[in-house]
């Protein structure tokens, strides 16, 4: 009894920063599983039920957009951390970070940064990139260490001087593969086609572009978006935008479980115009799905350029013609399903990731 006492006191204790259970939930919970030689805790900007076993939670609310309540909720985050004296606290979406580096800092707790996708990006407008290098600056300057998911993002931050090679470290991101890879074809020749989006319902993720597509294609295929309203982001699609495109696309809202809807599914569009490294293509692609996309940092990395699914960013028209082409070809469907499957397979295990992860925390802290 004496020695299992001493071997809780030694554990190290984790902390994951999160603006949204959402982000807790669908990105992390995997990953807090199975690294279970950390006792972990989620500090959430809202309400998280049912987390996984034996992770605690503290709630402190963040607003995703800035707010004066940034305030009150940096000096809560601070005296949090000074309360737990956690053995590190790992940062995760911009809001969360902005606020939690700083405080984590401040109260003499070890920080990492985790960038699922710099604000500072090549396909970025000039005034986007002075906002988003003084934001990557900001957070970059207050952490310890800074994880990046993207190989573009490990090799661009150095150059442009928001953060010093020796603070980076690559982690990349990947998926629970067995989860997908048994995700029959959707070869019926007597259905509609059926083009599915997953995504949170905000314009940054080319929302508008998927409804044009479905206006232009509507008589080729049924149109599915599946993912949650953004009721609290600036860029949100309106109610009265998601009434009006309601006869052209059917809007699932969340899920627990996207499997059913990517196994119905003949095409998947991610018309994003900025992504880290997105697991909805990733899961998508691991379903055997093609996966027509917009070519920006990340998805360029999951999606083999050299297929012909990735198009200019922005370029609806471009977007129309592939999907179309698709939609009247199934063994081309297939064909690149497949494509897309395999690289999927070789890149982007969730598995690798948790490994980076244990070597990572291993030169941090003693792990028992």
């Amino acid at each position: 009894m004496e020695e299992q006492d001493a071997a809780e006191v030694v554990m190290p204790r984790g902390c994951r920063l999160v603006t949204t259970a959402m982000t807790a939930r669908l990105l992390l919970a995997h990953q807090l599983r199975s690294l279970s030689e950390i006792a972990w805790s989620i500090v959430s900007g809202d309400c998280f039920e049912e987390p996984p076993k034996d992770v605690m939670v503290d709630v402190v609310p963040i607003r995703r957009e800035f707010s004066l309540s940034d305030v009150a909720a940096f000096g809560s985050l601070w005296r949090l951390f000074r309360r737990r004296r956690f053995s590190f606290v790992q940062t995760h979406t911009p809001k969360a970070s902005f606020l939690g580096l700083p405080a984590a800092r401040l109260s003499g707790t070890p920080a990492i940064y985790t960038i699922h996708g710099a604000l500072y990006f090549r396909d970025n407008s000039p005034w986007g990139n002075i906002l988003g290098w003084l934001f990557e600056r900001w957070c970059c300057s207050w952490a310890d260490h800074v994880l990046v998911q993207s190989r573009e993002d490990e090799q661009v931050l150095p150059r442009v001087r928001i953060c010093p090679r020796r603070k980076l470290r690559f982690v990349g991101n990947g998926v629970e593969l067995g989860r997908f890879l048994q995700a029959s074809a959707n070869d019926d020749p007597s259905g509609t086609p059926v083009v599915l989006m997953v995504s949170r319902l905000v314009r940054e993720k080319g929302c508008m572009d998927y409804i044009e597509l479905a206006r232009r294609l509507g008589g080729q295929a049924t149109f599915v978006h599946v993912g949650p309203r953004e009721s609290d982001q600036s860029d949100a699609l309106s109610e009265a935008e998601l009434e009006a495109a309601s006869d052209v696309v059917t809007f699932v809202g969340p899920v627990e479980d996207v499997r059913p809807y990517l196994a119905s599914a003949d095409v998947v569009v991610l018309p994003s115009y900025r992504e880290g490294i997105p697991r909805a293509a990733m899961e998508a692609a691991a379903a055997g799905r093609p996966v027509v996309a917009y070519d920006v940092r990340g998805v360029r990395e999951v999606i083999d350029p050299s297929t012909g699914l990735l198009v200019a960013r922005g370029d609806r028209e471009g977007l129309a013609g592939v999907v179309a082409r698709l939609l009247a070809d199934p063994a081309t469907r297939r064909n690149l399903g497949d494509h897309c499957r395999q690289r999927v397979v070789e890149r982007f295990s969730e598995d690798e990731v948790i490994a980076r992860l244990r070597s990572i925390y291993s030169e941090l802290v003693a792990v028992p």
